[in-house]
């Protein structure tokens, strides 16, 4: 005997109620399983899908930041978290430019702007009444006014231990 709804041969000899168990009597019946499995499964893909994602690689720009109006204006700073400078830009530093980016009086720091291939020099230093490290000097006219940067657009600086300098890009200009 062989089941229509499922590839299982049971032999002659046994009986006709284990095939009744296995098969189904009617194509509606076993229409109606078929669909019933393919919307589990479908489910299931859904729900490993939306859990699930392919990252190919992780991002190099360890510190980035989305420019506030604040850090493309007047003031001449890039003001950024002190989390960020503490845990990625004052472990590259040499001891005593830690020192002195700590205590405020600054140490002057290389950067890379691998957009346009030009060298800048900043400042980091400590400002004391927001608690947290703050980039100075020339922000303004080498990066805000050069490169026409905005509040919006993402930025991103990195540690190129090769060089000895941090490396700047516009990660994601403003879309207007």
């Amino acid at each position: 005997m062989h089941c229509e709804a499922f590839p299982i041969k049971v032999p002659r000899d046994e009986s006709s109620a284990i095939c009744t168990d296995l098969c189904l009597s009617s194509s509606s019946k076993s229409e109606a399983i078929t669909r019933k499995w393919k919307r589990k499964s479908r489910r299931r893909r859904r729900r490993r899908s939306s859990r699930c994602w392919l990252s190919l690689y992780e991002s190099p720009w360890k510190i980035a930041k989305v420019l506030t109006k604040s850090d493309v204006g007047r003031l001449n700073r890039l003001l950024f978290g002190a989390d960020l400078l503490e845990q990625f830009m004052l472990p590259v530093l040499p001891a005593h430019a830690q020192r002195d980016a700590k205590t405020g009086t600054g140490t002057t720091v290389s950067v890379w702007d691998v957009d346009t291939f030009s060298m800048h020099t900043l400042v980091l230093k400590r400002w004391a009444s927001f608690n947290t490290l703050v980039l100075i000097g020339s922000w303004n006219l080498d990066f805000v006014k050069r490169r026409s940067l905005k509040g919006g657009d993402q930025i991103g600086f990195l540690w190129d231990s090769s060089t000895q300098c941090f490396q700047f890009s516009l990660l994601k200009p403003l879309q207007h």
